[in-house]
């Protein structure tokens, strides 16, 4: 009682500086009402501190919490699996990568995505396969190119025979000329020959005769017979060497059919001889020829060679600047198709979790363990904002999932809120107007919206949330301070009237 009369003295005492404490402390507590949030998760119904509470949020922690679920409804399924939808699903994955609170997003277009990026890492690595493969033809096209160079240059010509087969056919051709000569010259030896064996035979037979007569007429002369007997050795001489001579003569018949045979011999190697020229000067001609080919064989392969590594270096850059060609959503229904279906027409095992009955297609958003409630809200509100002004012709979508139910109720319950508030409100009046009978019959809900308004205010600077279980509180609030204030008030009243008595 003591403590309660020094506040009221002080009060009395002070009475302009109780209001503008009053009048501060409600605009503070109206400003902490403001910030006041609803709450409907599994804190409002278990302490957090729980076993089974911390376990569940380990859990959401790592594989994700709740899901915000877009359903896409058709009835034909070749229109739920078009580049249109999916595109409209990726636009929309793209505009939710900036909220708050998100573990993962599921739908088509992701495992489609997937599959383009499985696709693609082949494709790229074919191409980096693809470029060194060129760059290693390359460079062995290059170096073959410079062996053949190196070959072409170094091959051996052959030996320039055209001056020594032209001395050979001069020489042969002297030989031809003297064999010629030769055979003349032999049958005239010939002839020679044999005029003289036959002068010699006839000198011969003269002197014997000649020597005959001289023994007939130098009988008894013994010089004489002499002379006789030397002219008659001499006269056998001449005739066995005109024997010899022309025995000679004739064992030397044949000697013009050498020199003969000889000159057609010669004639023949005279002839062979430019054959082989001829047959040299055609290879020799082969032979340019074949290098001229293969220094022509080398400039194509060193081109070619170029061509090739030119051709790598612009693979490898492809390859390098590949992230600015990053896979993504078909453009043609063909490529799509080609994607989820299988080679029997039948749907992928892997859409089997996301499209359903072929009219129902999912597009999932799960949040993350520790996502608060305002960011569910927010996302939830986006998810509808974007399917309301994205609608897609031929196609119904429905947003569901249990954050999207906890926002409805917290919606519901701030709007159950404000309704029972304002009827309360509304129904005190009617009753303090008919049977409180005091001048100041409204100031006791003056004072228990002031109370509400502290309460819910300092809910708003303490972070703690209105939930199903606290907001049972308020009708007993207001009914409780209707009730006291109006007693208070009254026994106010009647002290006053006593005072004034």
């Amino acid at each position: 009682m003591r403590v309660l009369k020094i506040i009221a003295n002080r009060i009395v005492k002070n009475p302009i500086k109780v209001i503008t404490l009053t009048i501060v402390a409600t605009l503070l507590f109206a400003v902490g009402a403001q910030q006041v949030e609803m709450a409907t998760g599994n804190n409002t119904l278990i302490e957090e501190d729980t076993k089974v509470y911390q376990n569940n949020l380990k859990l959401e922690q790592e594989f994700g919490g709740e899901s915000v679920i877009v359903i896409y409804e058709v009835e034909n399924e070749s229109d739920l699996l078009n580049p249109n939808t999916l595109k409209h699903m990726k636009d929309l994955e793209s505009q939710l990568r900036s909220q708050d609170g998100i573990y993962s997003i599921v739908g088509p277009h992701t495992v489609v995505q997937n599959i383009s990026e499985k696709k693609a890492e082949k494709y790229e690595e074919g191409l980096t396969e693809m470029a060194d493969g060129l760059a290693e033809m390359g460079e062995k096209l290059e170096e073959i190119s410079t062996n053949i160079e190196e070959d072409a240059s170094s091959q051996l010509s052959l030996p320039d025979f055209g001056s020594k087969f032209s001395e050979m056919e001069k020489s042969i051709g002297k030989m031809v000329e003297g064999q010629k000569k030769l055979e003349q010259g032999t049958g005239e030896l010939i002839n020679s020959y044999s005029r003289m064996g036959s002068q010699l035979k006839d000198v011969a037979i003269k002197l014997q005769q000649y020597t005959e007569k001289i023994d007939k007429s130098a009988a008894g002369r013994q010089a004489q017979q002499k002379q006789a007997s030397e002219l008659k050795q001499v006269g056998l001489k001449l005739d066995k060497m005109a024997d010899q001579m022309i025995s000679a003569s004739e064992q030397s018949a044949q000697l013009p059919n050498v020199s003969r045979n000889t000159i057609n011999g010669l004639q023949g190697l005279e002839k062979g001889l430019r054959g082989q020229h001829s047959q040299l000067n055609k290879m020799s001609e082969q032979q340019a020829q074949q290098q001229k080919d293969l220094e022509e064989l080398a400039d194509g392969l060193a081109e070619m060679g170029e061509s090739l590594v030119s051709m790598s270096e612009n693979l490898s850059e492809m390859i390098t600047y590949s992230d600015s060609m990053s896979p993504g959503i078909p453009k043609k229904q063909e490529t799509l198709d080609q994607m989820i279906y299988e080679d029997n027409g039948s749907l992928r095992s892997m859409f089997d979790d996301i499209i359903i009955d072929g009219q129902y297609m999912t597009f999932m958003v799960k949040f993350t363990g520790n996502a608060t409630d305002a960011d569910k809200s927010e996302l939830v509100a986006f998810v509808k904002d974007y399917m309301e002004e994205n609608p897609m012709e031929g196609i119904s979508t429905m947003v569901s999932g249990k954050p999207v139910l906890d926002d409805s109720i917290r919606r519901e319950m701030k709007k159950s809120m404000q309704k029972m508030m304002g009827l309360s409100i509304l129904f005190m009046i009617l009753v303090l107007g008919i049977v409180f009978r005091v001048k100041w019959r409204i100031l006791p809900l003056v004072i228990i919206m002031i109370a509400v308004i502290g309460t819910i205010g300092l809910m708003g600077w303490l972070n703690v949330p209105i939930t199903m279980v606290s907001m049972a509180v308020f009708p007993i609030l207001i009914g409780l301070g209707i009730d006291y204030a109006i007693q208070f008030q009254s026994r106010f009243t009647e002290e006053m009237t006593g005072e004034e008595q």
